[in-house]
């Protein structure tokens, strides 16, 4: 039995935020989530913990009521090797008097507690009795726990949840289900511009508004931030030592880091920012705020390094010198971008001069460098191309 309960409390962290109803029985409740579940935030002996997972409030509109409560959890784990939908554990209580309204809350119960309270005044007592209908393959909750284990916390996953409130007959008063895909974060992969400072050279582009692009997962419930620093070679020895000295992004050096959107790229902003300057070196990181049951982790990305070219003087043949082409370029991608712009193709050597219009209407080159930006974080989708 004490597997059975320690399964039942670690999974029953998946809950339900929206309130349904079914006849006379209301049941309503929050889930907090998290990037990432720890195993030692919680009690293996009594599955007590001290971080709170879900909250549910249970009501009728007539008291009292007999009921049942049944807690069904499902798990779809390829990397477990369940690559079909399986069931954890489903466990259903004796019947009990619904006599006024019900906190449940996750850091009340325990593989100990047999006895809650309820909101009335005085509050009235309820002894909870849980059978096991069902319950995951043993060698399957090896693997599991295994991987608990090594890892220190749940496995990357779909895990389903699912209350049901039953009358003694078992007809279903109220119920409500909702599935969660875990997926703890592993990494920030900066992408562009810039590499290594030693490659300052190979990493020349030709605007100061660039667009920093990086690679991370989806995570729920977390922050990201960056920030931008010039490296002076009479100064800094590093790019290390350089991003943690004056930054140019954010302008408050108060501040370390500058939030921006939950997205995977951003355009270096128009205030709120020292501005770039032509022939300077500069370096920019990434990080992530990971909210987890131990608290709030952070992850940062490796530091990359760029230069900012002269106009008229381009340092490495090749390189791409018009801001727009390069907006362009990293909106499209290079192949789509080659088969256009690139060698013998029907705009090799073309240059933006002029008069640039959107939909008829004049705009300047930072309305063209936003756009680009929706496209490339997916806000926006380009659905044809057409040269005329």
């Amino acid at each position: 039995m004490r597997l059975i309960k320690i399964i039942i409390f670690i999974f029953l962290i998946i809950g339900n935020s929206r309130p349904v109803k079914g006849q006379n029985i209301n049941l309503s409740g929050d889930i907090f989530e998290y990037a990432t579940y720890y195993v030692n935030s919680f009690d293996f002996n009594t599955g007590a913990t001290n971080v709170q997972i879900f909250r549910y409030e249970l009501s009728a509109n007539d008291y009292p009521v007999s009921i049942k409560v049944k807690f069904l959890t499902t798990i779809l784990s390829p990397v477990l090797g369940i690559n079909n939908v399986q069931t954890i554990i489903e466990i259903e209580t004796d019947p009990f008097q619904l006599q006024a309204p019900l906190i449940l809350d996750n850091r009340d119960l325990s593989g100990e507690t047999t006895t809650i309270y309820d909101m009335d005044n005085p509050p009235n007592t309820i002894e909870l009795t849980g059978n096991v209908l069902d319950i995951l393959d043993p060698g399957q909750v090896d693997a599991i726990l295994q991987s608990v284990m090594a890892s220190g916390q749940i496995a990357d996953g779909e895990y389903s949840f699912e209350v049901t409130i039953l009358s003694e007959d078992d007809q279903v008063l109220a119920s409500d289900s909702r599935t969660f895909l875990v997926q703890s974060p592993v990494s920030i992969t900066l992408e562009s511009p810039g590499g290594a400072l030693s490659d300052t050279l190979d990493n020349v582009i030709y605007t100061t508004f660039p667009i920093f692009q990086w690679f991370s997962q989806s995570c729920n419930g977390c922050e990201t931030f960056i920030r931008v620093a010039q490296f002076n070679t009479q100064v800094h020895s590093s790019v290390e030592e350089a991003i943690e000295d004056q930054r140019v992004l954010p302008f408050d050096q108060s501040e370390e880091w500058y939030l921006i959107d939950n997205v995977n790229s951003f355009q270096y902003p128009f205030s709120d920012a020292y501005p770039l300057e032509e022939g300077n070196v500069y370096c920019w990181q990434v990080m992530m705020n990971l909210p987890t049951t131990a608290g709030v982790e952070e992850m940062a990305s490796s530091i990359s390094a760029f230069k900012i070219g002269e106009a008229g003087n381009v340092e490495t043949p090749g390189l791409i010198s018009d801001p727009l082409l390069l907006a362009l370029q990293q909106a499209l991608g290079e192949d789509q971008y080659n088969a256009y712009f690139g060698s013998g193709n029907e705009l090799q050597g073309y240059v933006a001069t002029g008069q640039v219009e959107v939909n008829g209407v004049s705009v300047d080159q930072s309305s063209i460098a936003y756009l680009l930006n929706q496209i490339m974080s997916n806000t926006y989708q380009i659905q044809s191309i057409t040269v005329e």
